[in-house]
């Protein structure tokens, strides 16, 4: 009888305090639509192109009859730089706004790259998690991303925000959406170990 292989994690994930938390559904960083937990309200949709060139995201309002407005584009090139634009920011090269996996608010009026701008930082924590540090404060995290579990109890994948990461949450899920699928798409080549389940990428 054939068998599938499949990945446990087993290591423990703290437990921590969110201010809210954004449930992924699929578990995708391309196409998916974020909820937030206990209410099951939409909160962001986010839809990329067929060929993987453009992820949108947008912010779902309550009670509008209105298109979703418009909030994170993220271009993909081939030959000239990625670029991403937020609602009310000039177009950035991606390799700039985000350098090692390290970014400023870019709302955050004169924000400078490579100045004295607060910076955050994405850090793996956990073969499931990936978490954000204030980058002169790396001892508690703002935010944490986990994956979806089928180990136990199922789990969801979800993007935990404290009250810090809430006030730029446009900017930590653009960041998360970079960060974390350029690390499954290194995975799906055999570059990296999984994080989680080995479920996220459609092949």
């Amino acid at each position: 009888m054939d068998s599938q292989l499949t990945l446990v994690d087993t290591s423990v994930l703290p437990d921590r305090e969110a201010s809210s938390t954004l449930i992924f559904s699929p578990d995708s960083l391309l196409n998916t639509t974020l909820s937030l937990r206990g209410t099951n309200r939409p909160v962001y949709k986010v839809q990329t192109s067929g060929n993987a060139t453009r992820t949108e995201v947008f912010r779902i309002i309550p009670g509008s009859v209105r298109e979703p407005p418009l909030v994170v584009r993220i271009n993909r090139n081939e030959i000239f730089p990625d670029k991403i634009t937020f609602h009310g920011v000039p177009t950035l090269k991606t390799n700039q706004w985000l350098k090692k996996n390290t970014f400023t608010n870019p709302h955050v009026e004169n924000a400078s790259y490579s100045g004295s701008s607060k910076r955050f930082v994405w850090k793996p924590t956990n073969t499931r998690e990936i978490a954000l540090y204030k980058e002169d404060f790396p001892s508690s995290p703002i935010a944490w991303f986990r994956s979806s579990s089928l180990c136990g109890e199922p789990e969801p994948a979800y993007l935990a925000l404290k009250s810090e990461a809430e006030n730029m949450q446009d900017a930590v899920l653009a960041s998360l959406i970079i960060v974390e699928q350029r690390y499954r798409v290194k995975h799906k080549r055999g570059g990296l170990p999984p994080r989680g389940n080995p479920i996220w990428i459609p092949s």
